[in-house]
């Protein structure tokens, strides 16, 4: 069995090649779906990063959530304690670029608790049909989902759900999938 950083190179080499106009195309098709699912709907806070390419692109779904009047809040994470905290965004606010190459909060946004976070948009590179995935390597959403009781789903093209992976006794499974063009 292939390990998760090998599995992890495969897809992001694979999703890499994707054009531009496919990737927003396919991105629109995933949100709009996201949009009819209950956990959505319910929602009044988010959580949810600001995407960078291949993942899924977030920016219309987090416009989506302004627009519903929901609370959005982005991760801002700390490389020395490998923790992470969700902070408020809104329309206009100012972002800062981190050492992984993802844009983040200032530290002047408001923090939201992780009990105040209804649906957390986890973002992943492998999934199993049973929720589990494979991160970015970092191990950050791995820790905040420890302990955290609200909504979980995951947005994800069908070539990036895969059998060939066993979670490990720290991996913590979303609840639900959005899978482009599986409306199940």
């Amino acid at each position: 069995m292939a390990t998760k950083a090998a599995l992890r190179e495969q897809i992001l080499t694979q999703l890499n090649k994707m054009d531009q106009a496919t990737y927003e195309k396919r991105s629109q098709v995933i949100a709009e779906q996201l949009f009819q699912e209950k956990m959505w709907q319910n929602a009044t806070t988010i959580g949810i990063t600001i995407a960078r390419f291949p993942e899924i692109a977030t920016q219309a779904i987090i416009k989506q959530a302004w627009q519903d009047g929901k609370v959005v809040s982005i991760p801002e994470t700390d490389n020395k304690t490998k923790s992470m905290q969700f902070r408020v965004y809104e329309d206009g606010d100012e972002l800062c670029k981190k050492a992984l190459g993802l844009y983040e909060p200032l530290e002047s946004a408001a923090v939201v608790p992780k009990t105040k976070v209804d649906l957390l948009i986890v973002p992943g590179v492998l999934f199993r049909t049973d929720g589990y995935r494979i991160g970015f390597g970092a191990g950050f959403y791995d820790r905040y989902l420890d302990g955290y009781q609200g909504a979980t789903i995951s947005l994800c093209y069908p070539e990036q759900i895969t059998t060939t992976f066993k979670p490990e006794p720290h991996d913590l499974p979303v609840q639900k999938l959005v899978i482009e063009n599986n409306l199940k």
